[in-house]
């Protein structure tokens, strides 16, 4: 890229950088005084790629603490899981780690994950009755474990293993390279972020639900992914319109019309980096603008109208 200098000034020393695509660009536009409106043909974009996925499927009795309601029978019910921990029971943890002679996979043995449901009871007319939550084990790794009564060769093991894609690398604990670690985006405000490296996710299914016991029976689909942000040029076919609710105006005022109106939305569209456009080029401190880009257009005087009851020729006896 070629060292630029602001015109007109006397440089301190600083370099400055711009894109090499300025000095081909005969045009005078400077979108950093002049950005341009509308809507772009293409977006470039830093998304979130996932590069592997790979699911399981447990399932196990969870019994309930809270206490259900005496009418309204009979009951419903709906899960969420609102954040899987892996903590370490009995000397047994969730581990992550390069392969051997593959450094481009990574084996994950999952054991001993901490589930926490937010339960939500409903009675016979769907109406809310009673909101908490519990937290069950699964894959509980030996009789140490918490909830290891619960454990079943084929629908809750003690660990399984899990082999992933993971071509840039692992997340670690820190910064700390000997403790890599696995992301869980959950619904809370600590766990709802998406992170480089591996995630996990986990969908719940209520499979039966005693009210005698009571107790509910959940399987879950775990989903371990690998991401990684790339950058990417999207075309597309222009801006979402969001629906807007509107309201009666009691009276005719400049708030109310606005708050009636359209809603408001961004004009100035985003950069379209690369080709065909190569708009990146568009931050030029014109030596000489045109009006296209000057920030004052210079108006012509109007003329002066005459004055009623003056006649062209200077007036009439």
């Amino acid at each position: 890229m070629p060292k630029y200098r602001p015109k007109g000034c006397i440089c301190s020393g600083k370099r400055r950088y711009i894109s090499s695509g300025i000095t081909n660009n005969s045009d005078c536009i400077d979108v950093c005084t002049n950005p341009i409106c509308g809507t772009s043909d293409n977006l470039t974009l830093l998304a979130p790629v996932v590069y592997d996925e790979i699911g399981i499927n447990l399932c196990r009795e969870v019994p309930l603490s809270g206490e259900l309601p005496t009418s309204g029978y009979p009951l419903n019910a709906s899960v969420q899981i609102l954040n899987v921990s892996f903590p370490e029971e009995g000397g047994e943890q969730t581990t992550v780690s390069r392969i051997a002679g593959r450094p481009n996979c990574s084996l994950v043995t999952l054991t001993n994950l901490s589930v926490t449901f937010a339960i939500t009871i409903f009675d016979c007319s769907k109406r809310i009755v009673d909101t908490f939550t519990e937290t069950a084990a699964y894959l509980p790794s030996g009789p140490e474990a918490p909830d290891y009564e619960f454990f079943d060769a084929e629908t809750n093991p003690s660990d399984v293993e899990l082999e992933i894609f993971t071509p840039y690398g692992l997340t670690y604990e820190d910064g700390n390279a000997s403790s890599p670690v696995i992301n869980y985006i959950g619904f809370s405000t600590t766990n709802n972020t998406l992170t480089q490296g591996l995630n996990m996710i986990a969908i719940p299914k209520i499979l039966n639900f005693d009210t005698d016991t009571p107790s509910l029976t959940i399987g879950i689909s775990v989903y371990v992914k690998s991401v990684y942000f790339s950058q990417y040029l999207v075309p597309h076919n222009g801006r979402a319109v969001v629906p807007k609710g509107s309201i009666i105006p009691d009276e005719d005022t400049i708030c109310m019309d606005f708050v009636a109106g359209e809603l408001l939305d961004y004009e100035i569209k985003p950069l379209e980096l690369c080709a065909p456009k190569f708009e990146e080029r568009l931050k030029m401190d014109c030596e000489e603008c045109d009006p296209c880009c000057s920030a004052v257009v210079e108006q012509e005087p109007e003329a002066s109208l005459p004055v009623p009851g003056d006649a062209e020729d200077g007036g009439t006896e």
